[in-house]
């Protein structure tokens, strides 16, 4: 047993090494979401008063894996202005979502005003600045 685990470790030791690596990025990497009962609970959530960032995602898109920490920075940089939702494309409300806003590829942001009205959109890579600038605009809109 010894010998063949030695072999294979041998032969095989960079091909496992790589895929340790991978499982351990995705892991790491992978985006919980958020959670809604509804389509309509996510819609009221849009209409508070406080800008929402919305991303729209998959975690198996690898832009939106490589992505996840730009933002989770852009979500604790916007904390006091904006809420930062994410929305898996493969749950049921994720994909009523993605479909209704028609969502052709992941990752997509949206920013919408505080009555929930989209201001701001953009697929692939997230711009923060950009989206900064889309809740501030929102932001100065509203006062």
């Amino acid at each position: 047993m010894k010998a063949r685990l030695s072999k294979l470790l041998k032969e095989d030791g960079i091909t496992l090494a790589v895929v340790l690596a991978l499982a351990i990025a995705y892991i790491v990497l992978r985006t919980p979401g958020d959670t809604f009962a509804s389509v309509e609970e996510f819609e009221s959530g849009l209409m508070t008063g406080k800008p929402t960032v919305v991303e729209f995602y998959s975690n198996t898109c690898s832009i939106c894996l490589v992505s996840k920490p730009k933002v989770d920075r852009l979500a604790s940089d916007l904390e006091a202005q904006a809420t930062v939702l994410r929305l898996n494309v493969k749950s049921g409300t994720g994909r009523t979502l993605a479909n209704r806003w028609q969502v052709s590829g992941v990752p997509t942001f949206f920013v919408f005003d505080g009555a929930g009205v989209a201001v701001y959109r953009r697929a692939g890579a997230p711009d923060s600045d950009a989206i900064k600038a889309a809740v501030a605009a929102a932001l100065t809109a509203a006062d």
